[in-house]
């Protein structure tokens, strides 16, 4: 086929799924969407129910539960000293040395 025939064609299948598309939308309605007017109720309702006392374990775990231990931190603290010498004149000059 020459090349401007497929261009018909093309049209033609676009022409087709537009009408037939339309034709759907008039035969098959979609119906709207409407809130439930019914709901079907829980088969389950959880209640309060009375808590039983149950004897206590007669035998022992094998393995003892984990039980929280401090352990100390070290921490290391610097602390630097420092001197100042004053001196009086018309201002007031302060110097001040670190020393480690």
């Amino acid at each position: 086929m020459v090349w401007r025939k497929w261009n018909v064609i093309l049209i033609l299948l676009l022409a087709n799924y537009i009408v037939f598309s339309l034709l759907a939308a008039l035969v098959f309605p979609v119906a709207p969407i409407s809130a439930p007017t019914h709901v079907v109720k829980p088969t389950f309702t959880p209640g309060a129910r009375l808590l039983k006392q149950v004897d206590p374990l007669t035998y022992e775990f094998l393995t003892p539960s984990p039980s929280p231990t401090l352990t100390p931190r070290v921490t290391a603290t610097r602390t630097l000293t420092a001197t100042a010498t004053l001196t009086a004149t018309e201002t007031i000059t302060a110097t001040e040395t670190p020393t480690r």
